[in-house]
C-alpha cells in the first residue's frame, strides 16, 4: 500500500509541474503575442525566453494554434474573473459594463494591431472566438435588460440590433485604414461610448458622463 501512495504521490506532482510549465508558457506567449504579433513569434522563441526545450513545449501543446488557444480561453477566464469581482460591488448594470469597456479598451491598447490580423489564420482559434462572442452576447441582452429595468437604458431601443452593431462594427474598423491613424483603445473606447450614450436615459448619461470624468481625471493624475 505505501509504495503504491508514493507512486500515486509521485505522479501528482508530475503533474503539477507540468500544469505551472504550462500556465508560464501560456503566459509568456501572451505576452509575446500581444506585443509582435502570431505569426512573427515562433514557437522556438518561446522555448528559448522560458529555458526550456523545445520537445518539452511540444508535449504540451500539438503546435502554435493550440497554444494560441490555451493564450485566449486564458484571457476569457480573468475577464470573466474580473467581471464577477466589478458586478459583486456595482449599484447598477451600467457600471458593470463600463468597466468592461474600459478593461477591454485597455487590452485593444496594449495589443498590436498585427495579432488580430494573424488570429484570422487558425480556424480552431476563430471558432473559439465566435462561440465565447455569441455567449457573452446572450450576457449582453440580460445586462440591456436590467438596464432598462432599473431606468439607465432606454425602453425604446432594439438592443439586438444594438449589440451585433458593437462588434460588427470593431470588426469592420479592425480592417480599415482609421487603425493607422488611431490607437485600437481610443477607437473601441469611441465606438463604446457613443453606443452607451445612445442608449442611455437621461439618469443613464450621468452615469456615463461621471464615467468618462473620472477616467480622464485619473489619467491627467498618472501622466500630469
Amino acid at each position: 500500500m505505501f509504495p503504491f501512495m508514493l507512486r500515486m504521490n509521485s505522479v501528482r506532482k508530475k503533474r503539477t509541474d507540468k500544469t505551472v510549465v504550462k500556465e508560464h508558457i501560456v503566459l509568456a506567449a501572451a505576452k509575446a503575442f500581444a506585443q509582435k504579433g502570431v505569426k512573427t513569434v515562433r514557437m522556438d522563441d518561446i522555448a528559448t525566453g522560458l529555458s526550456i526545450s523545445k520537445r518539452t513545449l511540444y508535449e504540451l501543446f500539438h503546435d502554435k494554434e493550440d497554444l494560441l488557444l490555451d493564450v485566449m480561453k486564458l484571457h476569457r477566464e480573468e475577464m470573466q474573473e474580473y467581471m464577477t469581482q466589478v458586478a459583486s460591488k456595482a449599484e447598477n448594470v451600467l457600471e458593470v459594463l463600463l468597466k468592461f469597456f474600459q478593461r477591454s479598451a485597455q487590452d485593444f491598447q496594449n495589443t498590436n494591431r498585427k495579432f488580430f490580423e494573424d488570429i484570422e489564420k487558425y480556424p480552431k482559434v476563430m471558432r473559439y472566438i465566435d462561440e465565447s462572442r455569441k455567449e457573452n452576447l446572450d450576457s449582453a441582452m440580460e445586462f440591456y435588460r436590467k438596464g432598462v429595468e432599473q431606468g439607465i437604458f432606454r425602453n425604446d431601443v432594439n438592443y439586438n440590433i444594438v449589440r451585433a452593431m458593437v462588434c460588427e462594427q470593431m470588426d469592420l474598423l479592425l480592417h480599415s485604414e482609421i487603425c493607422k491613424s488611431y490607437s485600437l483603445g481610443e477607437i473601441y473606447e469611441t465606438v463604446v461610448f457613443m453606443h452607451m450614450r445612445g442608449i442611455s436615459t437621461e439618469k443613464g448619461l450621468k452615469i456615463v458622463d461621471d464615467f468618462l470624468l473620472n477616467l480622464k481625471g485619473n489619467e491627467h493624475n498618472k501622466y500630469g
